[in-house]
């Protein structure tokens, strides 16, 4: 066990160094010039060369790599090039509103899709609950996430005019810590936490399904309804025993919600980690840019590395090597 944690952590840190080296070479040889925001009208080239050395840009392409591989190993992430403050600065807080989204909206996808799941697995095989379910599933499987937040904004914003269009608060909202919890973030983070559960919903039912399919045949479950067990006690059997497939799916699927929800930011005006990074990406801003994509790396590969390991505490039949 201990050998695989360990072969297991080495190939993660090469997949973060891999990741990292080619964003680094990425934004450079892009044809556009990221120094042109930095620069301005009647600088002199003893301040503008004095600029570029600040802000790491001078030197060859490998002195360049070799400070930023060692600036990223003392969680140095650098100043934003357009906002002209720290990364970490700029980040944290978007990290925290991306999370808000990202966290519950996956949760509850999660819930009422294994709760469906099970409804549909165990309801009988080529009925009419199995058919609308598979079908529905696979529709909205099928439905890019700007299409179901635009459709939320259309009804239940534009139409009813029950939630609001954009934003996380009101233009006259506290800015501070305490906003997260009032009656207007909370109004505002509805439609955007709705469609992530919309848009992760069909996996989870899907995966649920399939597990319960292949499960209620088993002989355990023949012996519980043997008996005399109640046929939602021997569905409730069935479906704890359907969820490994979902839990791990779950860990990788939180970190890849994060980096994946850039279009519900954009479409929610949701000021998170997914829209600055395409903001970012517009303004050649690299600082900023190499370490959203560091992060996200690091969340990815770490939550595939949990899955693993959470799999096999989960199911004894799993054996490490």
């Amino acid at each position: 066990m201990r050998g695989y944690v360990l072969r297991r952590l080495f190939q993660s840190v090469l997949v973060v160094w891999a990741v990292t080296s080619i964003m680094f070479l990425m934004f450079r040889v892009m044809p556009t010039d990221p120094t042109a925001m930095l620069m301005d009208r009647g600088m002199t080239e003893a301040a503008r060369d004095k600029l570029l050395e600040d802000w790491g840009l001078t030197g060859s392409l490998w002195d360049q790599y070799v400070a930023y591989i060692g600036n990223l190993m003392r969680g140095d992430f650098g100043n934003s090039f357009f906002h002209r403050k720290p990364v970490w600065e700029v980040l944290g807080p978007l990290i925290v509103n991306t999370l808000w989204v990202a966290v519950p909206g996956l949760l509850l996808g999660a819930v009422l899709g294994s709760g469906l799941g099970v409804l549909v697995g165990w309801a009988p095989r080529g009925g009419k609950t199995e058919r609308i379910g598979i079908f529905l599933a696979t529709i909205i499987r099928g439905v890019p996430g700007f299409v179901i937040g635009i459709a939320l904004l259309a009804v239940f914003s534009s139409a009813l005019g029950w939630f609001p269009a954009f934003g996380m608060g009101s233009v006259d909202a506290d800015q501070g810590a305490s906003r997260y919890l009032t009656l207007d973030f909370l109004h505002h983070l509805a439609l955007p936490l709705i469609a992530v559960a919309i848009y992760f919903l069909p996996e989870n039912l899907l995966l649920m399904r399939s597990g319960v399919v292949e499960n209620r045949t088993e002989d355990y479950v023949e012996l519980v309804r043997a008996k005399g067990v109640s046929q939602s006690r021997v569905a409730w059997h069935t479906a704890r025993n359907s969820l490994l497939p979902l839990i791990t799916w779950l860990f990788p699927a939180l970190a890849e919600t994060i980096a994946g929800i850039v279009v519900v930011e954009i479409v929610f005006s949701w000021p998170g980690v997914g829209r600055e990074l395409v903001l970012a990406v517009t303004r050649q801003d690299y600082p900023l840019t190499q370490s959203a994509f560091f992060l996200l790396a690091v969340m990815i590969v770490l939550a595939n590395l949990a899955a693993d390991l959470i799999y096999g505490k989960l199911d004894p039949r799993v054996v490490y090597k």
